[in-house]
Protein backbone atom coordinates (compact mmCIF):
# COMPACT_ATOMS: atom_id res chain seq x y z
CA UNK A 1 0.00 0.00 0.00
CA UNK A 2 1.08 3.51 -1.08
CA UNK A 3 1.80 5.86 1.57
CA UNK A 4 -1.19 8.63 -0.20
CA UNK A 5 -3.18 4.68 -0.22
CA UNK A 6 -2.44 4.64 3.51
CA UNK A 7 -3.59 8.09 4.22
CA UNK A 8 -7.08 8.22 2.10
CA UNK A 9 -7.70 4.39 4.09
CA UNK A 10 -6.67 6.21 7.50
CA UNK A 11 -8.58 9.10 6.86
CA UNK A 12 -12.19 7.42 5.50
CA UNK A 13 -11.69 5.16 8.44
CA UNK A 14 -11.14 8.04 11.03
CA UNK A 15 -14.09 10.34 9.45
CA UNK A 16 -16.84 7.58 10.06
CA UNK A 17 -15.06 7.11 14.03
CA UNK A 18 -15.18 10.30 14.43
CA UNK A 19 -18.77 11.17 13.12
CA UNK A 20 -19.70 8.22 15.25
CA UNK A 21 -17.94 10.38 18.31
CA UNK A 22 -19.50 13.43 17.34
CA UNK A 23 -23.47 11.97 17.30
CA UNK A 24 -23.53 12.49 13.76
CA UNK A 25 -24.03 10.70 10.24
CA UNK A 26 -21.35 12.04 8.18
CA UNK A 27 -23.98 11.57 4.98
CA UNK A 28 -27.52 12.08 4.31
CA UNK A 29 -28.41 14.66 6.97
CA UNK A 30 -30.49 17.46 6.18
CA UNK A 31 -28.90 20.84 6.99
CA UNK A 32 -32.02 21.17 9.27
CA UNK A 33 -31.28 18.42 11.79
CA UNK A 34 -34.22 16.04 10.32
CA UNK A 35 -33.31 12.98 8.83
CA UNK A 36 -34.12 13.47 4.64
CA UNK A 37 -37.68 12.30 3.79
CA UNK A 38 -38.41 12.80 7.38
CA UNK A 39 -41.20 15.81 7.50
CA UNK A 40 -38.41 18.49 6.49
CA UNK A 41 -37.44 19.71 2.98
CA UNK A 42 -33.53 19.50 2.83
CA UNK A 43 -32.35 22.75 2.50
CA UNK A 44 -29.23 23.54 0.54
CA UNK A 45 -26.02 23.97 2.85
CA UNK A 46 -23.50 26.76 2.11
CA UNK A 47 -20.19 24.98 2.40
CA UNK A 48 -18.57 28.14 1.77
CA UNK A 49 -20.35 30.13 4.43
CA UNK A 50 -19.34 27.01 7.14
CA UNK A 51 -16.05 27.38 6.38
CA UNK A 52 -15.77 31.07 6.45
CA UNK A 53 -17.19 31.11 9.74
CA UNK A 54 -14.47 28.35 10.70
CA UNK A 55 -10.91 29.05 9.52
CA UNK A 56 -9.99 31.74 11.48
CA UNK A 57 -10.68 30.21 14.95
CA UNK A 58 -9.50 27.10 13.22
CA UNK A 59 -6.07 29.00 12.00
CA UNK A 60 -5.55 30.22 15.21
CA UNK A 61 -5.61 27.31 16.89
CA UNK A 62 -3.13 25.58 14.58
CA UNK A 63 -0.91 29.12 14.71
CA UNK A 64 -0.74 28.89 18.52
CA UNK A 65 -0.08 24.91 18.78
CA UNK A 66 4.10 25.27 18.06
CA UNK A 67 4.77 28.84 20.10
CA UNK A 68 2.31 26.98 22.84
CA UNK A 69 4.71 24.20 22.98
CA UNK A 70 7.94 26.21 23.11
CA UNK A 71 6.31 28.59 25.79
CA UNK A 72 5.35 25.90 27.77
CA UNK A 73 1.93 27.50 27.72
CA UNK A 74 -0.69 24.39 27.85
CA UNK A 75 -3.34 26.80 28.30
CA UNK A 76 -2.95 28.58 25.03
CA UNK A 77 -2.98 24.95 23.33
CA UNK A 78 -6.38 24.12 25.09
CA UNK A 79 -7.83 27.34 24.43
CA UNK A 80 -8.99 25.86 21.02
CA UNK A 81 -11.10 22.99 22.93
CA UNK A 82 -14.92 22.83 23.92
CA UNK A 83 -15.04 22.14 28.26
CA UNK A 84 -16.24 18.90 26.95
CA UNK A 85 -13.52 17.98 24.08
CA UNK A 86 -11.40 15.04 23.12
CA UNK A 87 -8.04 14.61 23.13
CA UNK A 88 -7.02 11.13 21.50
CA UNK A 89 -2.93 10.70 21.84
CA UNK A 90 -1.11 8.37 19.18
CA UNK A 91 -1.21 5.39 21.88
CA UNK A 92 -5.25 5.44 22.53
CA UNK A 93 -4.92 7.57 25.05
CA UNK A 94 -7.94 9.63 26.02
CA UNK A 95 -7.58 12.74 27.83
CA UNK A 96 -11.63 14.20 28.22
CA UNK A 97 -12.05 17.78 28.42
CA UNK A 98 -9.99 21.34 27.83
CA UNK A 99 -8.80 21.71 31.82
CA UNK A 100 -7.68 17.85 31.37
CA UNK A 101 -6.09 18.87 27.77
CA UNK A 102 -4.35 21.52 29.63
CA UNK A 103 -2.84 19.13 32.32
CA UNK A 104 -2.19 16.56 30.14
CA UNK A 105 0.34 19.28 28.02
CA UNK A 106 1.50 20.70 31.81
CA UNK A 107 2.50 16.95 32.79
CA UNK A 108 4.54 16.33 29.39
CA UNK A 109 6.41 19.65 29.52
CA UNK A 110 9.02 18.82 31.60
CA UNK A 111 10.30 15.79 29.43
CA UNK A 112 10.18 17.90 25.87
CA UNK A 113 13.21 18.44 25.05
CA UNK A 114 13.53 22.24 23.56
CA UNK A 115 11.46 22.73 20.17
CA UNK A 116 13.70 24.42 17.64
CA UNK A 117 10.87 24.40 14.59
CA UNK A 118 7.90 22.84 13.80
CA UNK A 119 4.25 22.90 12.00
CA UNK A 120 0.68 22.05 11.89
CA UNK A 121 0.23 21.42 7.82
CA UNK A 122 -3.11 21.26 7.48
CA UNK A 123 -4.05 19.01 4.40
CA UNK A 124 -7.90 19.36 4.36
CA UNK A 125 -10.83 20.34 5.60
CA UNK A 126 -15.07 19.15 5.01
CA UNK A 127 -18.24 20.37 6.03
CA UNK A 128 -20.50 17.80 7.21
CA UNK A 129 -23.35 19.83 8.52
CA UNK A 130 -24.03 23.81 9.22
CA UNK A 131 -21.78 23.42 12.91
CA UNK A 132 -19.65 20.49 12.35
CA UNK A 133 -16.35 20.74 10.35
CA UNK A 134 -13.61 17.77 9.71
CA UNK A 135 -9.66 19.19 9.68
CA UNK A 136 -6.96 16.74 8.77
CA UNK A 137 -3.22 17.51 8.02
CA UNK A 138 -0.01 16.29 9.73
CA UNK A 139 2.23 17.90 12.28
CA UNK A 140 5.82 18.06 12.88
CA UNK A 141 8.39 18.93 15.38
CA UNK A 142 12.57 19.13 15.28
CA UNK A 143 13.85 19.00 18.84
CA UNK A 144 17.44 19.60 19.96
CA UNK A 145 19.75 17.02 20.23
CA UNK A 146 19.49 14.98 22.84
CA UNK A 147 23.83 15.12 23.41
CA UNK A 148 26.19 17.76 21.79
CA UNK A 149 27.40 16.39 18.32
CA UNK A 150 23.46 14.36 17.97
CA UNK A 151 21.35 15.30 15.25
CA UNK A 152 18.42 17.31 16.33
CA UNK A 153 15.19 14.71 16.69
CA UNK A 154 12.39 15.14 14.80
CA UNK A 155 8.85 13.96 16.02
CA UNK A 156 5.45 14.28 14.08
CA UNK A 157 2.44 12.66 12.72
CA UNK A 158 -1.15 13.27 10.99
CA UNK A 159 -4.52 14.57 12.80
CA UNK A 160 -7.93 14.48 12.18
CA UNK A 161 -10.04 17.11 14.13
CA UNK A 162 -13.51 17.33 14.66
CA UNK A 163 -14.60 21.14 15.09
CA UNK A 164 -18.35 22.48 16.30
CA UNK A 165 -19.63 25.53 16.04
CA UNK A 166 -21.21 26.42 19.77
CA UNK A 167 -23.50 28.08 21.35
CA UNK A 168 -21.76 30.97 21.66
CA UNK A 169 -20.70 30.76 17.72
CA UNK A 170 -16.86 29.96 18.40
CA UNK A 171 -15.99 27.08 16.88
CA UNK A 172 -14.06 24.38 19.25
CA UNK A 173 -12.55 21.26 19.09
CA UNK A 174 -14.61 18.57 20.33
CA UNK A 175 -12.47 15.29 19.24
CA UNK A 176 -8.86 15.61 18.17
CA UNK A 177 -6.96 12.32 17.35
CA UNK A 178 -3.31 12.20 16.71
CA UNK A 179 -1.82 9.53 15.25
Amino acid sequence: MTISAWHRRVLRVGLLAFGVMAGRPLMGQAASGAPPGEGAAPTRLDTAAVLASARPEIEAANAAWLPGLQQRDAQSIAAAYADSGVFISPDGTVTRGRAAVARMYTARFPRLPEIRSGAVVQDGVAVAGPTLVYEWGHAWLELAPGAAGQPPGRSGGSYLTVWRRESDGHWRITRNLAF
